[in-house]
């Protein structure tokens, strides 16, 4: 593990790490005989390129889970770059500077509320550890200038593509709903699933502008069709990254209720930082909730 950086790295799994800016987004490096991948990115924040190598000298390609700006903001410091072709054009054309400002306003008063909740969690709980507390801002990094650069995707993908790393195979699944770009990437030998932002153990985001509660319900249930060959399932968000296959179906039936019209609702203020600009109604489950639009 890493102590003294933006980044938390661990690996979880044999050539598998985490790659994570606690709590704001996990990424995922896998490394196979030949090569490496790194899933998604992050805020641009830090440089992951340097965290990344000092993991692997194996060459590292980037795939992109979707377009969104947290999970690409990272790209410029590759060369290779991949993305589903759905994710092409709003990739290339990069993302509205003025929607970082409300992350950045979320970003200060996370750090600053940060110390309250580490104190309560040093004298009763024990959740923190290195892979899940948050770190200060960079000393060189500036919220008040932070800019994400456009990035050029090198291949485009779709549902069914394979990636060979040498040893090791990550199968493309195309899971729009959050996203209509969205993508799962299933390591079959090994029962390994990185969900991008079609699973969260927080709640799970089918509010926004271009989200489909409807497609989510589709893809959600096509996964879950994969659980008894899945042992973890890697989220992209919140401290709890990892997860059990079972989980896959437990997502699946809460989409399931939602689209049957027999959801619990409350009404409730999207999580800080999204840039929908409304107020998201926030069903509840077991281990994660969904916000879909009002």
């Amino acid at each position: 593990m890493t102590t003294d950086s933006w980044f938390a790295t661990r690996e979880h799994r044999p050539g598998v790490w985490l790659v994570a800016a606690p709590p704001h987004v996990n990424c995922f490096l896998v490394v196979g005989r030949d090569r490496a991948v790194l899933i998604d990115t992050g805020l641009g924040i830090g440089d992951i390129r340097r965290a990344v190598t000092a993991l692997t000298d194996l060459d590292v390609a980037v795939v992109n889970t979707h377009y969104h700006w947290d999970h690409s903001g990272g790209n410029s410091g590759f060369d290779d770059i991949a993305i589903h072709e759905l994710g092409d054009e709003k990739l290339r054309r990069g993302p509205d500077m003025a929607t970082l400002e409300p992350y950045a306003a979320y970003t200060r008063r996370m750090l600053d509320r940060f110390g309250e909740f580490r104190v309560t969690d040093e004298e009763f709980f024990g959740f923190l550890s290195d892979e899940n507390t948050p770190r200060p801002l960079p000393e060189d990094f500036d919220l008040d200038t932070w800019k994400i650069p456009a990035s050029i995707p090198t291949r485009l993908l779709q549902d069914g593509d394979r990636l060979d790393l040498g040893g090791r195979t990550l199968q493309v699944l195309h899971t729009p709903g959050h996203t209509p770009d969205s993508i799962c990437l299933f390591d079959e030998e090994n029962g390994l699933l990185f969900g991008g932002d079609t699973y969260n153990t927080g709640p799970i985001y089918a509010h926004l502008p271009d989200s489909d509660v409807d497609a989510f319900a589709r893809s959600t249930a096509r996964i879950a069709e994969l659980a008894d060959g899945v042992a973890f399932v890697y989220v992209a968000h919140f401290s709890r990254y990892v997860e059990i296959g079972a989980f896959l179906r437990e997502v699946a039936a809460g989409f399931a209720e939602i689209v049957a019209g027999e959801g619990s609702f409350e009404r409730s203020k999207p999580v800080d930082g999204d840039d929908d600009g409304g107020v998201a109604r926030l069903a509840r489950f077991a281990r994660f909730g969904v916000l879909v639009k009002s």
